[in-house]
């Protein structure tokens, strides 16, 4: 039989005919004609050859099945709710996570239950948020319910002990191995999980998962190295080894002995920026810097006359070196040694930026049109991890879209037509970097799709950073 996939757009998975009768019961029918209804379903999606359905296509065909089978009652109650193939957003500060009876019944079992009675209170919470028809709540009215359906089904007891352990509970702190205590915090822990690769939704399940059996254990001052094991131990059951395994060797990434200088280059249009940041986010480093920043200081301390290379865009600097019109185009020789003519004034200022981060033990992301193999890409920086990479959008028309979209996304702020202008000055600029880039050794990311090319430079850092470790280093890693 031909598989039929549910797709959000973001996610997609097997269509189940038993979460379509799930919803059908909760919308009052009885099993044999929600089995009816989800065979009629699967038949139709079949006969028609939809390979690839929506959550909402796949309500609204459930409802006309059940209006056609058990009248109109039946179909519009079932269009109220929300169905058990759609996921309900739990919002819990800056997060939101499909709600989970898996995860519910648990913390109803570190609240003293047994698993048969945190299972049926889950199940009914699931049910009632469902028969509402929500699609997004507070994490406070999830509580809430809870406590009335522990009230209702186990009883006055059960509840207040739900309330005591998990109402009542206070902070949790973590201390170094410094004796250093500072609060235990989901988001921080799910921003490190991301640098493994794990969804933003997997990491924070992970991290919610790890708060729960701290809070099973009573703790109040948890060791760092206690929580690095658990949530080691938590990734190899749900994910696997080679994610706990990769999770080891990231923390010596996020928390490293030497500081780590990341230098992402590129063209223009390749989505240098956004990678730098998704890097630094991932990897918990606080300081980014954009070559173009460092470029517009100099220019404010140099006069034009001085150097007038500097005081150009990369594709036109050549004018500084051999006049001509704005409308005139440079032969490839000419566009190249007005580049590199800026690149390495540029270079001077980004060396001491680096040097002094590398000084200071402080990890650093600097992403740039600037940073080509060859110059400052390729110095030794003592006692600092340089970890290289030039971003590249192979395609031309895939790379002429960026500028379309980076159009909307700034409100026309970058001008775009200046850009599509010189395009193929662009073009050229980037076969000049990425052959400098194979030259040297440098990894090239693909700039087409930007969390494709993130979790690659994260797979970079991580092997060069685990080349670089000294013995001790190693061993450390290894406790």
């Amino acid at each position: 039989m031909r598989e039929i996939f549910v797709s959000s757009g973001q996610h997609r998975w097997p269509f189940s005919k038993g979460l379509v009768i799930e919803s059908l019961l909760n919308a009052g029918v009885d099993q044999e004609a929600g089995a009816a209804i989800a065979r009629n379903v699967e038949q139709y999606l079949l006969d028609t050859d939809q390979r690839v359905i929506t959550p909402d296509e796949l309500k609204a065909l459930v409802s006309r099945f059940a209006r056609e089978l058990l009248g109109a009652d039946f179909g519009q109650r079932f269009a109220a709710q929300t169905p058990t193939f759609e996921d309900i957003n739990v919002v819990d500060g800056g997060s939101r996570l499909p709600f989970s009876r898996g995860i519910l019944a648990r913390s109803l079992e570190g609240a003293g239950l047994m698993p048969k009675q945190a299972y049926a209170v889950a199940k009914e919470v699931d049910r009632r948020l469902r028969q509402s028809g929500v699609h997004e709540l507070p994490l406070e009215q999830v509580e809430r319910l809870t406590e009335e359906v522990l009230e209702e089904l186990i009883g006055h007891a059960a509840r207040e002990a739900y309330l005591a352990r998990y109402h009542q509970r206070g902070l949790m702190a973590v201390v170094d191995e410094g004796g250093v205590t500072f609060p235990f915090s989901k988001g921080i822990l799910a921003q490190s999980l991301l640098a493994t690769g794990l969804s933003p939704a997997l990491a924070h399940r992970i991290a919610r998962e790890t708060e729960l059996r701290l809070r099973q254990e009573d703790l109040r001052a948890v060791p760092r190295h206690h929580l690095r094991a658990l949530v080691e131990e938590i990734l190899r059951r749900e994910i696997g080894d080679d994610m706990a395994d990769r999770y080891r060797l990231l923390r010596a990434i996020r928390r490293p002995q030497r500081p780590i200088i990341i230098l992402i280059g590129g063209v223009t249009g390749t989505g240098k920026s956004f990678l730098a940041s998704e890097i630094a986010y991932r990897l918990g480093i606080t300081r980014v810097v954009s070559t173009d920043s460092v470029r517009e200081v100099m220019r404010a301390m140099v006069s034009p006359a001085l150097l007038p290379a500097l005081h150009a865009s990369t594709f036109d600097a050549w004018h500084a070196l051999f006049g001509g019109d704005s409308d005139d185009r440079p032969d490839r020789e000419q566009l190249l040694l007005g580049f590199r003519e800026q690149v390495q004034q540029v270079s001077v200022g980004l060396e001491a930026i680096v040097t002094r981060s590398a000084a200071e033990h402080t990890s650093l992301v600097v992403e740039g049109v600037h940073l080509v193999p060859g110059f400052l890409m390729s110095k030794p920086f003592e006692n600092a991890v340089v970890v290289p990479m030039v971003v590249t959008v192979p395609d031309a028309e895939e790379h002429r879209k960026h500028f379309y979209s980076r159009d909307q996304e700034t409100r026309h702020h970058r001008p775009m037509q200046r850009y599509l202008r010189h395009f193929s000055e662009i073009r050229a600029l980037q076969d000049y970097v990425r052959s400098a880039a194979l030259e040297n050794g440098v990894p090239l990311l693909d700039g087409l799709s930007l969390d494709r090319a993130a979790e690659q430079a994260i797979e970079v850092i991580a092997q060069r950073v685990l080349g670089n470790l000294t013995a001790l280093e190693r061993a450390t890693l290894e406790d």
